[in-house]
């Protein structure tokens, strides 16, 4: 998965923001390999954009700024990767650099924007498939169906299922309830057994004089 983080996210973008729309970027890709994200930095200090991205699960891959330097840096990944093998891409992307990678035959080549995204109409042309997902705002955050809402993990596939948690609830609450009635009815056996007399006028009421 091939990510040109300025044409698809934004320049610098805000963490929430990067998050956001990156989490639906990976979510909508499907089964992946590996993810890279590309984009032009030169303040190594203080890179938020870094620390979010291995959050995510994604390579941070920095460039100089430049003309294509992100979609070049990605590019000569790609080719490492198809000389070890990779034949399917995912690019998120309208750049129309990326359409080299739809000229090899063995390779799959998926195109991922948002929709009303401008594509390099070769990309379009080189592309197996062109997906458009729905736009974001910077407040919206994605939920999945293994999105758990727990804090500190940020991938989508390390939290625990919901579903599989509230499984324990009715059981533990049946457990409970059966422990108790096990436990009255010996009480009132154990008390036929030791007084009779009193679980007899507790059956039939107290005898007349």
């Amino acid at each position: 998965m091939l990510v040109d983080l300025e044409n698809v996210v934004g320049f610098r973008p805000k963490r929430r923001t990067l998050r956001t729309r990156m989490t639906a970027l990976l979510g909508a890709a499907g089964p992946w390999h590996h993810a890279v994200a590309a984009y032009a930095c030169l303040e190594d200090a203080d890179d938020v954009t870094a620390s979010t991205l291995a959050a995510l699960g994604v390579a941070p891959l920095r460039v100089t700024p430049g003309p294509d330097a992100a979609e070049l840096a990605l590019l000569a990944h790609a080719r490492r990767m198809q000389a070890d093998g990779c034949a399917r891409f995912t690019v998120c992307s309208g750049d129309h650099a990326f359409a080299a990678l739809g000229d090899a035959d063995a390779s799959t080549l998926e195109v991922l924007v948002w929709q009303g995204q401008p594509v390099a109409t070769d990309l379009v042309a080189a592309a197996d498939h062109v997906r458009r997902l729905p736009r974001l705002a910077d407040g919206d955050m994605p939920v999945g169906p293994e999105d758990t809402g727990d804090s500190g993990c940020l991938t989508p596939h390390c939290a625990p299922s919901r579903q599989k948690r509230r499984l324990h609830v009715p059981l533990d609450g049946l457990a409970a309830g059966l422990a108790i009635g096990i436990g009255i009815a010996l009480g009132t056996r154990l008390g036929s057994l030791l007084w009779p007399g009193a679980a007899a006028e507790q059956r039939h009421g107290p005898r007349q004089p």
